[in-house]
C-alpha cells in the first residue's frame, strides 16, 4: 500500500502534467479569441487523490509516511490559496474533503477559510427549478449529473457536521433526494447518468460505473454525517440499501464491475468497482449496511490488489466528456488510485 502512497502524493502535485506542446496551443487559442479551460488548481481528479492520502494520514498517525502527507497536502492547498480560492466547477468540492482534514490537523485558520470559500461557491451556485445544481451551468443546459452527487454532497454534509452549518447539510440533502426522484431508472433500480428537471427527460446510460459510484459514495458519506434522527435519513438510507443491493448483482464472478453494470461482458473498469467497493466498505463501518454485504466487498477488494501495478491502479475507463461519451480507452488514473487508496485504508486487516 506504501507504494500506492508514494504515487498518489507524486500525483496530487503534478495532474495534470502538460507538455509545452499543450501550453503553446493554450496561448495560440487564447490568442485567437476561443475558449480554452481554466487551469484549475483543486480538479476532481486531485480531490480523490487528497482524501485517499488525508484517509492514511488518520489512520497512520504516528508514522514518518503521515508526515511527509502532511507536508503535501500543504502543498497542495496552499498553492490553491495563493489563487485567491478560484474555483470554475463543481468538480472543484471534492477537495473539500482533506481540506476540512487538514485544518482539524492543524488547527490553521487558512484552511478553515478556504473551506468556507468552497462552501459559499457552492451556496451561491446556479440551481435549478428543484435547487439541483446544474453540471455546467455556463453551457446553458440545466444538467444535472450523478457525478455532483457524489463530488458535492460528501463535502457538503461534512462542512455542515463539522462547522455547524445546516444550510449545507440542507443543499446536500435537496442534491440528493432529487436525483432519487428524477435520476432513477424504475425497471432495474439503477442511475441514469443524469437527468434535465424541467423537461423530465433522463440522459446517458442507465447503470454508467462510474456514474454508480459517484452516487454511491455521495450517498454513503452523507449517511456517514447526518444525524439518524433527521426526517431525511431514513429516506435517502433505505433508497441506498435498495440500490446497494440492485448494484450488487452485477458484480462479475472475478469481483470487478464492467464499465456499464450490465454490459456484463465488457471491459471492467476498476475505477467504477474501487468507488462502489468503497461506498460499501463506508457503510459497513457505519452501520448503514449489514454484514451480509461485506463478503462480496471483499472479494471485489481482493480483485482490485491484483490490478495494482508499481503504486498504479490499472483497468480504468478514462475520462468521460459527456452524456453517453465514454472513450473505451483503459489505464491508470487518479480515479482509480484515489478511491482504492481510501478502500484499502479503511478495510486494512478487517477483512
Amino acid at each position: 500500500m506504501l507504494e500506492m502512497v508514494k504515487e498518489a502524493e507524486k500525483q496530487l502535485l503534478e495532474y495534470p502534467k502538460r507538455g509545452m506542446g499543450y501550453s503553446i496551443k493554450r496561448i495560440l487559442k487564447m490568442l485567437s479569441g476561443r475558449v480554452v479551460e481554466p487551469k484549475d488548481k483543486i480538479n476532481w481528479p486531485n480531490g480523490l487523490l487528497a482524501k485517499s492520502l488525508a484517509d492514511y494520514y488518520n489512520a497512520n498517525k504516528n508514522s514518518e509516511e503521515a508526515r511527509i502527507i502532511l507536508d503535501i497536502l500543504k502543498k497542495y492547498y496552499d498553492r490553491w490559496i495563493r489563487s485567491n480560492h478560484k474555483m470554475y466547477y463543481l468538480d472543484d468540492a471534492f477537495s473539500g474533503m482533506a481540506l476540512i482534514d487538514l485544518h482539524q490537523i492543524t488547527g490553521e485558520e487558512k484552511y478553515k477559510n478556504a473551506a468556507d470559500a468552497i462552501a459559499q461557491f457552492l451556496f451561491h451556485h446556479e440551481t435549478d427549478q428543484a435547487g439541483s445544481l446544474p453540471y455546467r451551468p455556463k453551457q446553458g443546459n440545466d444538467y444535472i449529473f450523478a457525478d455532483a452527487i457524489g463530488l458535492v454532497c460528501p463535502f457538503l454534509c461534512k462542512y455542515g457536521i463539522t462547522y455547524g452549518d445546516m444550510n449545507a447539510v440542507n443543499l446536500a440533502v435537496t442534491q440528493i433526494q432529487n436525483f432519487i426522484d428524477f435520476g432513477m431508472d424504475a425497471k432495474t433500480g439503477l442511475p441514469y447518468h443524469g437527468y434535465h428537471y424541467e423537461s423530465g427527460v433522463k440522459y446517458g446510460i442507465i447503470g454508467w460505473g462510474r456514474a454508480v459510484g459517484w452516487l454511491m459514495i455521495g450517498m454513503s458519506e452523507c449517511l456517514a454525517y447526518m444525524e439518524p434522527s433527521r426526517p431525511s435519513y431514513e429516506s435517502i438510507k433505505q433508497a441506498y440499501r435498495r440500490m446497494v443491493d440492485k448494484v450488487e448483482a452485477y458484480q462479475l464472478e472475478g469481483g470487478l464491475y464492467s464499465w456499464q453494470l450490465g454490459a456484463k461482458e465488457g471491459p471492467v473498469d476498476t475505477s467504477a468497482t474501487a468507488m462502489i467497493l468503497y461506498a460499501i466498505a463506508r457503510s459497513l463501518e457505519t452501520k448503514v449496511l449489514i454484514g451480509i454485504h461485506k463478503s462480496r466487498m471483499v472479494r471485489g477488494r481482493e480483485a482490485l490488489w491484483h490490478s495494482v501495478k508499481e503504486g498504479q491502479i490499472f483497468g480504468c475507463l478514462a475520462e468521460c466528456q459527456g452524456f453517453c461519451m465514454y472513450p473505451q480507452v483503459y489505464g491508470a488514473y487518479p480515479w482509480s488510485l484515489g478511491p482504492a487508496l481510501s478502500l484499502f485504508v479503511m478495510t486494512e486487516d478487517k477483512n
